[in-house]
């Protein structure tokens, strides 16, 4: 099989006339070669006592018929053809070799020219050295326009995190800044407005606190020096916990949740905090959005070695054309579904379910929104 690549290779890379060449001189030169050094043997064995004596009573014994029936039988005659033809051999390998060399060169001083003028090659008449060092090269730029798309990606990124972040941050703190100013400048009826004013200033300062925590949430998990911890977590237990946390604030807009178990025993390894704060997240975003339908479903079950919960809130449906953008940060459906949100909760979600080596991904028709994590279980 090598054998017949070689001569593959040889047929590619040389032109049938300098293979026709280069076999003749081969061939010539080891017919010189073996002449050369049967002379040399002939007169080795003239000078040589024990030789010649050997030779005399070879002939002696077995007769000079014999002994010249020897040296033209067809199997001596054909070993010497062989012995020719593995020496021509030889020297074709030799030969080749220095063409070989030379097309390097030349080839080399070609993907020289082309890499400095940025041009592609043709492989087709390249040896394979220079087919493999070609590739390389087209990998390396691949790579390096990858490094720079990824790089420009990373800058674009942080362009928009600063002018989301400063948006966001500028919304409530003029608002603060007004209410301030009338409290400030005594510009409030009685004590009643300057109560409203009070609590409308708290207000917005809470929701610039939880978008600054998010924020800094997001960024912390976005980070490869974040290591999460690698708890023993039971799922269904750490639902049934945050579910009578939030019965309460369900209760209030008048909403049910109602819970589907088909496991008792759902163990992952995890973070046990940033878990929970998944959950919180989906949790609070269904209670959001979802206060209209009356009711949120809480499902937890076994599937191909992964966890899956999925929660899920009726009403309004998310439309199609936002459902692939919904976990990128900052991102926001309307202004109907985002009024109180800051924009990074399904972001840290999702960051936290990654993470976690788990997926995470949102379904939204015939009136039901659902939110599905994925996480591994445990292995026994």
């Amino acid at each position: 099989m090598k054998f017949k690549q070689f001569l593959w290779r040889i047929w590619r890379q040389m032109h049938p006339l300098q293979i026709i060449v280069l076999a003749g001189l081969s061939w010539f030169a080891s017919f010189v070669t073996l002449r050369s050094i049967g002379l040399w043997l002939v007169s080795l064995t003239s000078n040589s006592i024990v030789l010649t004596g050997t030779t005399s009573r070879f002939i002696d014994l077995f007769g000079y018929g014999r002994y010249d029936k020897l040296l033209n039988s067809p199997w001596l005659i054909t070993l010497k053809y062989l012995g020719i033809l593995a020496v021509a051999f030889v020297f074709f390998l030799f030969f080749y070799w220095l063409f070989k060399q030379n097309l390097l060169r030349k080839q080399l001083r070609q993907v020289n020219l082309a890499i400095v003028q940025d041009q592609p090659m043709e492989q087709e008449s390249l040896i394979p050295e220079i087919v493999q060092l070609e590739e390389s090269i087209d990998k390396m730029r691949a790579h390096q326009a990858e490094l720079i798309e990824q790089e420009q990606e990373a800058q674009q990124a942080k362009n928009d995190l600063i002018t989301n972040v400063s948006h966001d941050l500028r919304t409530p703190l003029t608002s603060i800044l007004g209410y301030l100013s009338y409290i400030h400048e005594d510009r409030y009826r009685d004590e009643v407005e300057l109560r409203h004013y009070t609590e409308l200033v708290y207000g917005k300062a809470r929701r610039l606190h939880k978008l600054i925590d998010d924020l800094f949430d997001y960024t912390r998990l976005e980070s490869a020096e974040f290591h999460i911890k690698e708890d023993t977590l039971d799922m269904v237990e750490l639902l049934r916990q945050l579910v009578s946390e939030y019965e309460r604030s369900a209760s209030e807009k008048d909403v049910k949740i109602i819970e589907i178990y088909t496991v008792d025993d759902l163990k992952v390894t995890g973070d046990g905090m940033q878990i929970m704060r998944l959950f919180e997240n989906l949790f609070s975003n269904a209670l959001r959005y979802g206060a209209s339908g009356k009711k949120i479903e809480i499902s937890a079950k076994k599937e191909a070695g992964m966890a899956i919960i999925e929660v899920s809130n009726y009403g309004a449906e998310i439309p199609a054309s936002d459902i692939p953008q919904l976990f990128d940060r900052f991102y926001k459906v309307d202004k109907n579904r985002t009024t109180t949100g800051t924009g990074l909760g399904l972001a840290i979600a999702k960051s936290i379910v990654e993470r976690h080596g788990g997926q995470v991904f949102a379904t939204s028709r015939k009136g039901k929104t659902t939110f599905t994590v994925q996480l591994p279980l445990i292995v026994r």
